[in-house]
């Protein structure tokens, strides 16, 4: 069996957005699941996701801003990742389906 896509994960909104082009190049389906880290720069060997920030600037809205984004650019699955959470989600799929998109 093939794959059933290929996806940006656990990247700044920012660095998908700016390198999703690449992947929708492909012929396959494409999604993005962004995190909500100010970086990952403290995972050297060895570290682990406590000894990383949380961003205070991605609300639920500035997260769905980005997803809708990526959507209109082409992907079509989208999600969210460490620090990205309930009400993330649920304002994605809120603005998602007030879009006309479908939510699964």
């Amino acid at each position: 069996m093939g794959q059933a896509g290929i996806m940006l994960n656990c990247s700044k909104p920012e660095v998908i957005t700016a390198n999703l082009a690449t992947l929708l190049a492909r012929d396959t389906p494409v999604g993005a699941y962004a995190n909500g880290f100010t970086g990952i720069d403290a995972l050297n060997i060895g570290g682990t996701v406590k000894e990383l920030k949380a961003r205070h600037d991605l609300t639920p809205d500035a997260y769905a801003d980005f997803a809708l984004g990526w959507v209109k650019l082409g992907a079509s699955f989208v999600g969210g990742c460490c620090e990205v959470g309930p009400d993330h989600i649920k304002t994605l799929a809120t603005r998602l389906a007030d879009a006309g998109y479908e939510v699964v």
